[in-house]
């Protein structure tokens, strides 16, 4: 399971370790099984049918290597504790982007899916620590800073599931051989080392929308509380839900050609502030993971 981080590249491996002949996923962009509690008590057998196979198709993935995707379990212990459970022989991967670069790019994520209506990164780091301290479920998508400090939650990981059975990658490796990290993890999880999946299409790349308002409410319209949405969703097809979600979404992306589409800059103030906030955090990782970490402390 690809469990972390948050806009680190993870959709990008899950669709490159997916091109394997003896691996099998999910159509949806993360299984939320592990982390909603709604799906959780349910039970696994309900999930498998929603995220890899109904009964039809079970016998086509019976053979195949599992492989399931959420960025935000890693920051759960209690989320953990239910994968632990479920299976605690499970390996478990991380893709780790520098941290600001990557705080930054979630807060523009959570813009564009109306999940932020604070209008500025500054102010939105500002109300960071009220939101986390009134419900991190809740403002999980918003979490930045706290999403970006690694070690704690990659420590646990290890603690919990033992070192040889979680794979920590950088982003930077996955940009520079992802056909060497596809493979590296294929023998982790046991299948042929041979095969080479096409690389080169990037997933989930930041834009701008047309309308944040437009996302916002759609975004309401989606929430699991909405009686019309869970009506409608009793009449179609989870594949074919989540292709329409993504459609009504990409449809509200600005052009990607257009320079307008692209997030502005962060401020070198703010990015400078940042790397100094970082900077223990990233040390103890470097520790931890015996990585050379010191690019991400560049100005």
């Amino acid at each position: 399971m690809i469990v972390g981080a948050q806009k680190s590249g993870t959709s990008s491996l899950l669709r490159y370790l997916a091109q394997h002949p003896d691996i099998h996923t999910h159509a949806q962009p993360e299984m939320t099984f592990f982390l909603q509690q709604r799906e959780y008590a349910r039970g696994y057998e309900w999930a498998f049918a929603k995220y890899f196979a109904g009964e039809q198709d079970r016998a086509k993935v019976e053979d195949k290597q599992l492989i399931a995707k959420n960025v935000m379990v890693m920051h759960s212990p209690e989320v953990l504790q239910r994968i632990y459970e479920h299976n605690p022989e499970v390996h478990l991967v991380v893709l780790l982007r520098e941290p600001v670069a990557r705080a930054y790019s979630a807060y523009w994520w959570a813009r564009r899916r109306g999940w932020e209506n604070i209008k500025t990164y500054e102010e939105a780091l500002a109300a960071e620590e009220a939101r986390l301290n009134e419900d991190w479920f809740k403002w999980r998508q918003c979490a930045y800073q706290y999403n970006s400090i690694y070690y704690p939650h990659v420590k646990n990981l290890i603690t919990q599931f033992g070192s040889e059975r979680v794979h920590c990658i950088l982003t930077d490796d996955l940009k520079d051989d992802a056909e060497a990290v596809c493979q590296q993890l294929f023998h982790h999880i046991g299948v042929r080392t041979d095969f080479k999946p096409v690389i080169g299409e990037r997933h989930n790349q930041a834009v701008m929308p047309r309308s944040e308002r437009f996302n916002y409410l759609f975004t309401q319209f989606l929430a699991s509380h909405n009686p019309l949405r869970r009506a409608i969703r009793k009449l179609i097809p989870n594949a074919t839900a989540y292709k329409l979600r993504k459609a009504v979404l990409d449809w509200n992306d600005k052009p990607q050609k257009n320079m307008e589409s692209v997030p502005p800059p962060l401020s070198p103030e703010t990015r400078e502030r940042q790397i100094a906030y970082f900077k223990p955090f990233n040390a103890q990782l470097a520790e931890l993971l015996n990585r050379d970490l010191s690019s991400w402390h560049r100005i």
